[in-house]
C-alpha cells in the first residue's frame, strides 16, 4: 500500500513539474512578445513632437485652442448621434414600427 502510495506521488509530482514547465515556456514566450511591442511602442514615443510650455502663451490663443477643441468635440457628438439615429430608424423598420 505504501508503494502504491509513493508510486502515485511520484507521477503527481511528475505531472505537476512537466504543467509548471510548460507554463514558464508559454510566459517567457509571452514576455518576448510583450517586449517586442514595447520596443515599438517606445520608438513612438521617442519620435513624438515634445511640446512646448504652455507658461507663456497667450490667453488668447488659449481660449481660441478651447473653441476650436470644443467645436470638435460637437461635431463629433453630431455625427455619432446622426450615426445612432440611423441605426434606431432601421431596427424600427425591421421590426415594423416605422414604415421605410
Amino acid at each position: 500500500m505504501i508503494v502504491g502510495w509513493l508510486v502515485g506521488v511520484f507521477f503527481g509530482l511528475r505531472w505537476l513539474w512537466r504543467q509548471a514547465k510548460a507554463l514558464m515556456e508559454a510566459l517567457a514566450t509571452a514576455s518576448e512578445a510583450t517586449a517586442k511591442a514595447l520596443d515599438g511602442h517606445m520608438s513612438s514615443f521617442e519620435a513624438a513632437p515634445i511640446p512646448e510650455p504652455a507658461v507663456f502663451v497667450s490667453p488668447g490663443s488659449v481660449a481660441g485652442r478651447v473653441r476650436a477643441r470644443y467645436r470638435r468635440i460637437a461635431s463629433r457628438k453630431a455625427r455619432r448621434r446622426q450615426r445612432h439615429q440611423a441605426a434606431y430608424d432601421s431596427w424600427a423598420v425591421l421590426a415594423g414600427y416605422k414604415d421605410g
